[in-house]
């Protein structure tokens, strides 16, 4: 299957969910104050199914919950920080409480606004969305994976999803062809040690993988794009044999993929299995720059990330 182009990551979201909105007049975007490419499109085409609600986040949950008990299917987009912490309240009763299924679109991943310091740093949203009840998190890790979420969304009806993706364009990892209902897949086999990671990161651990194994060390990559709910049965398949884990993300270390897979191996009895995790330190990053440079700083670049894991097995 050919892959498509997309100009960014949040073309590729929405031109998906403009396909969708043109043959289903029930769906309805609202924003905050954002800006994309397809935007237009759905001003010129369906100008009722597109609503600019401001930067005013916490209004745009209320009203995407009034907009859903009409029987609309709703999608908020903003920045992930500001859609998540700022309005987890709003999240808890409107959405989560009451069962609907809006699906919150979050741009700006991790350090994705690197250079807009700590208030723009999406680092904490997936340990306190992990806490609602009934949420259903997805996280992409390229164009392909994300240009099959909004169909995902629109399917669903078992309360609120939340989808996080990041503002940079990488490279496809996918060709189109891949199940993005079973939540999470193995893209690179090893039987020395798997590398789980998720969104952006995914990236960074096949480059890391590269490296190790040029070095004679077999690593496998899984991506996980379902953080919530998790297939634990099919992760305890895909480590089946397997003696070493690396966990590896941009978030807290608090409630995010590590803690996922350090629960998710000791409710399933892997406890043999060895597991390091490696994420963000407990503590607000104050460096403004380029993500790769925030990266550098804080030992999450590539080679520091090799020194790390191969000081780690010895």
């Amino acid at each position: 299957m050919q892959v498509k182009n997309y100009a960014d990551m949040r073309d590729a979201f929405f031109e998906e969910l403009y396909t969708l909105a043109l043959a289903d007049s029930s769906v309805v975007l609202i924003h905050g104050d954002q800006k994309a490419h397809t935007f237009e499109k759905f001003k010129q085409a369906i100008p009722s199914q597109i609503i600019n609600g401001g930067i005013a986040e916490q209004n745009l949950i209320g009203v995407a919950a009034g907009l859903t008990l009409g029987g609309k299917k709703v999608f908020v987009h903003a920045i992930a920080s500001f859609l998540t912490l700022r309005c987890y309240e709003q999240i808890k009763v409107d959405l989560g409480l009451m069962g609907l299924p809006v699906t919150l679109v979050g741009v700006g991943a991790g350090y994705s606004y690197g250079d807009a310091g700590p208030t723009h740093h999406a680092v904490q949203d997936l340990s306190i969305l992990r806490a609602i009840s009934g949420m259903t998190i997805l996280n992409a890790s390229d164009t392909v994976s994300l240009s099959r979420f909004p169909e995902i969304a629109h399917r669903n009806t078992n309360g609120p999803l939340y989808i996080r993706f990041d503002k940079d364009n990488p490279p496809p990892i996918y060709t189109g062809e891949e199940n993005f209902y079973a939540g999470l897949a193995k893209i690179r086999n090893g039987k020395d040690v798997i590398i789980i990671s998720t969104g952006l990161m995914v990236h960074r651990a096949l480059a890391v993988a590269d490296i190790l194994n040029s070095r004679g060390i077999d690593i496998g990559v899984v991506d996980v794009y379902r953080i919530k709910p998790f297939n634990s049965s099919l992760m305890a398949e895909i480590l089946t044999g397997c003696q070493k884990v690396v966990t590896l993300e941009e978030h807290s270390p608090i409630g995010g993929l590590g803690s996922l897979i350090s629960e998710f191996l000791f409710d399933y009895g892997l406890s043999a299995v060895s597991l390091k995790r490696i994420a963000l330190e407990d503590e607000d990053c104050f460096t403004y720059g380029t993500r790769e440079y925030v990266h550098a700083q804080i030992r999450l670049d590539r080679d520091a990330l090799v020194a790390r894991i191969y000081e780690w097995l010895g």
